[in-house]
């Protein structure tokens, strides 16, 4: 979109010389219903002042100052001050300059030049109609241009739910799991994810949140998913922190992190849930992620079991060692829950605090008898209700299964 100059407004309009009468000139405005201003210019052709119109017209009403001012010069008629732009000046800084030293876009003019002479005037009321239809023109580009952008990101968003785990794998082996999945801006960083399947008695789950949200989210998500389905391929039995280890340090290196005066600063959280069927346990790691356990006894409060609270694949140079491990009983144990931040961070409430994981662990006592469908269904919900028309600041995701 070419934006005009004043060029494209400007109209041929008779000018007077500043020697010229008063009389005269207001006779001459009375008979030309199309003149708004009237240029004076001194005998180079260049400009000296401007006449309103209304204004004139509105002294010459009364006789009494008609027949004082009829034979003194036109400088009598004319504007304390006035505005005068070269032909090739923007509209757009035309307009921004006539609003910043006062001047109404519904009335009036200016003089326009071509190099320092007098070249014709510029009305106003055209400057306000450019600016409307420029204006409109750039919201229908700007509308097009969103639409091809949303429509881009979109289908973004099928790419990245590709890379999710298949509903049937998702579900294998176990008795009961369900996910909250909700990016804020269509894509986001956050994912679930399951091992493939490897035909044996064990299999790991795990929830991420990915640097950020949006596309930069969504681009983190793919990095991280690529090599952790790439770390699983290469050892298909290794255990929930040392796989987090590993991830960790090739994120790093692969934002070149990993040397000094690193341009990015972005890694993930994450949880790693190793389901072991042969020895009855879940084997549980996690960086800035928790793993809140439901145990079998109704006599035993849901457990914390807590992720360490580093991140992974920050700037550093330091290679990440294997992350704590915790086993847990599957005699003892039923249900296992992973959240983001996206919903533990997330303000709301009478007070607008954060949700917090003790709200949290309310909420997974208040389902310890149901299954992870009832549980995921009861957290959305109430995380919903809690944000109310807070600001949602991240995505949102969740994780819940029971072998």
């Amino acid at each position: 979109m070419i934006e005009k100059t004043v060029s494209t407004i400007c109209r041929e309009q008779w000018s007077v010389s500043e020697s010229e009468k008063c009389g005269n000139v207001i006779e001459a405005l009375r008979k030309d219903s199309n003149v708004l201003v009237v240029p004076v210019t001194d005998e180079s052709g260049d400009p000296v002042g401007l006449i309103d119109k209304n204004a004139a017209l509105m002294l010459a009403s009364n006789p009494l100052h008609y027949a004082v001012m009829q034979n003194k010069t036109v400088r009598a008629l004319m504007q304390d001050r006035y505005m005068h732009f070269e032909e090739t000046v923007p509209i757009d800084l035309v307009a921004n300059q006539l609003l910043n030293e006062g001047y109404s876009l519904s009335k009036g003019g200016f003089i326009v030049t071509r190099d320092g002479h007098y070249a014709g005037v510029g009305v106003n009321t055209d400057t306000l109609n450019y600016l409307v239809e420029i204006n409109n023109l750039r919201a229908r580009e700007l509308a097009k241009l969103n639409e091809e952008m949303t429509d881009s990101v979109k289908y973004a968003s099928r790419i990245q739910g590709g890379l999710l785990p298949h509903k049937k794998l998702l579900h294998d082996k176990l008795s009961t799991i369900d996910v909250i999945w909700e990016p804020r801006d269509i894509v986001g960083g956050d994912i679930y994810w399951r091992s493939e399947e490897n035909n044996k008695d064990f299999f790991t789950l795990g929830l991420i949140d990915c640097t950020g949200h949006g596309v930069p989210g969504a681009l983190m998500s793919m990095l991280v998913i690529s090599n952790l389905n790439r770390i699983y391929s290469e050892n298909e039995n290794i255990n929930p922190g040392a796989a987090l280890a590993k991830l960790g340090n090739i994120i790093r290196a692969a934002l070149n992190q990993d040397k000094e005066n690193a341009e990015s600063n972005d890694g993930f959280d994450a949880g790693l849930c190793k389901v072991d069927l042969a020895n009855n346990k879940v084997i549980f790691s996690g960086a800035r992620t928790n793993c809140f356990v439901t145990p079998k006894s109704s006599t035993t409060g849901v457990l914390r079991v807590p992720g360490e609270r580093q991140a992974l694949g920050y700037p550093g140079s330091q290679p990440y060692e294997p992350l704590e491990e915790y086993e847990i009983s599957l005699d003892d144990y039923k249900l296992f829950t992973m959240v983001s931040d996206g919903i533990l961070d997330q303000p709301g409430g009478p007070n607008c605090i954060a949700f917090g994981p003790k709200r949290l662990m309310q909420v997974i006592e208040n389902n310890r008898d149901f299954n992870a469908l009832v549980l995921i269904h009861d957290l959305h919900k109430l995380a919903t209700e809690w944000r109310k028309d807070e600001v949602r600041r991240d995505d949102l995701s969740a994780m819940a299964f029971g072998v």
